[in-house]
This record gives C-alpha cells, sequence and structure tokens, in this order.
C-alpha cells in the first residue's frame, strides 16, 4: 500500500512539473508572437493560440481582435539560446517554406 502510494506521490508532482513547464512556454511563445507580429505587421491588436509545439518549434494561430482588419494567420517561432523568436508569418505556406525553416511535418498546416 504505502508503495502505490509513493509511486502516485511521484507521479503526481512529475506531472504537476510537466504541465508547469508547458504553461510557462506558452506564455513565452505567445510573448514572443505577439511582439514578432507587432514588427512585422500592421497589426498590433491579436489573440495568439499556441496549437503545436514540437521540440524547439511552436505553431501558433494569431487573429486580430477587430476581425475586419486582416484574416487569421500563423506564425512559425523557433527556441534558440532559451527564447522563442518568430521565424516566419503568413497564411499559406508551401512546402520549400517548411524546407527552408527546417519547420518538422507534424506542425505543418495541412
Amino acid at each position: 500500500m504505502r508503495k502505490s502510494f509513493l509511486i502516485l506521490v511521484v507521479l503526481t508532482v512529475s506531472l504537476t512539473q510537466v504541465f508547469a513547464k508547458e504553461a510557462e512556454d506558452n506564455a513565452a511563445i505567445v510573448a514572443a508572437t505577439k511582439s514578432y507580429v507587432a514588427a512585422n505587421s500592421g497589426t498590433i491588436k491579436i489573440t495568439a493560440t499556441v496549437e503545436k509545439v514540437e521540440g524547439d518549434f511552436a505553431r501558433v494561430k494569431v487573429s486580430p481582435q477587430d476581425s475586419t482588419a486582416t484574416d487569421p494567420a500563423w506564425v512559425f517561432l523557433r527556441k534558440k539560446d532559451g527564447h522563442w523568436m518568430g521565424l516566419t508569418l503568413g497564411t499559406g505556406f508551401g512546402p520549400e517554406d517548411y524546407e527552408q525553416l527546417g519547420i518538422p511535418k507534424s506542425l505543418r498546416i495541412q
């Protein structure tokens, strides 16, 4: 009984650390996305939703708060030296775009 309880406690602590790290990464990804969009487009007020992260790459969907301002788009980011940095922003990407940027196949928009 004690062994089962101990295993449960270890699993709970481990999962809590994983979820905390994921939340921390998502916050950093959203902040980097907003900075990248502000620097590379005319849209400043956006909603950023982290859709998927794989290793050091992330895909984020960005939508303007004013839906008449522009279409939703995606930002791809890469983590380098501990910091998330925007790679590209757009509404459509071709195979050559993904290859040139090294974006994993699992993050590519179908």
